[in-house]
């Protein structure tokens, strides 16, 4: 009955409504290449201009993004083996970014037209100028293993969530907004099923608090005889003031 539900819910979300700007912007969610870039230039600036609250968080992210992925995503893909949606159900719509060839161009050598250029070469920028590229899976035999389970960007951007929550509170927590709607893409877009990332949020919630538990008791034990003068001014860990 539940993968019955399942298999209901993932044909829901990742049916065709014949609206291309969906299909685009759940193509942009789904893609590493849109949160990357951005992720990677807040954390510098960040890390860079920031105080101590801004740096540890930006630690523990770092850190909570490791141990998850290497501890606990990429060996519970390889035990549960679970096969893709695109990889398991006939007729499943795989959305991905527009190819770079469709990119439109422009020859004006100018800065603004290179600029231009440059924006148009982006991912994100291509799917929603170019429409999304999707294709219809034909699965003549269904696998026997696959890695869907659990879903790699739902835990990362749910452990992003869960830190900035920590760390600044109602602030933080408006994450969970755009962390939700990359796990709807992920299944929007054939990548996984619903009870992927709906599992995925919870266990990705739940590691992430028990990894700030332990940094906040790592840095209570052992902080005021490394760095003293730190911890003097910063008896916390985790400041939410």
């Amino acid at each position: 009955m539940l993968q019955s539900l399942d298999h209901q819910l993932f044909l829901f979300f990742n049916a065709d409504r014949g609206l291309a700007w969906l299909d685009a912007a759940m193509a942009v969610f789904s893609s590493l290449d849109f949160w990357l870039p951005p992720f990677v230039a807040a954390g510098v600036l960040v890390f860079w201009r920031g105080g101590f609250r801004a740096r540890a968080m930006i630690v523990c992210l770092l850190l909570s993004v490791g141990i998850m992925e290497g501890l606990f995503i990429n060996p519970l893909k390889k035990a549960f083996g679970r096969p893709r949606p695109n990889e398991a159900v006939n007729g499943a719509r795989v959305i991905s970014i527009a190819p770079a060839e469709a990119a439109p161009a422009t020859s004006t050598p100018t800065l603004a037209g290179r600029a231009r250029d440059a924006l148009a070469g982006l991912p994100q920028v291509r799917a929603f100028a170019c429409g999304a590229r999707v294709k219809v899976a034909k699965v003549a035999t269904p696998p026997q293993s696959g890695k869907s389970f659990p879903s790699g960007h739902t835990a990362n951007m749910f452990c992003f969530a869960t830190v900035l929550a920590a760390f600044y509170r109602r602030l933080g927590a408006w994450f969970f907004v755009p962390a939700a709607l990359v796990a709807v893409s992920r299944v929007a877009t054939g990548s996984h099923w619903p009870s992927d990332v709906a599992l995925t949020a919870m266990l990705s919630v739940a590691l992430t608090l028990g990894l700030l538990a332990l940094y906040a008791w790592l840095w209570k034990k052992f902080a005021p005889a490394l760095v003293p003068s730190i911890t003097a001014r910063h008896p916390q860990l985790i400041e939410t003031q």
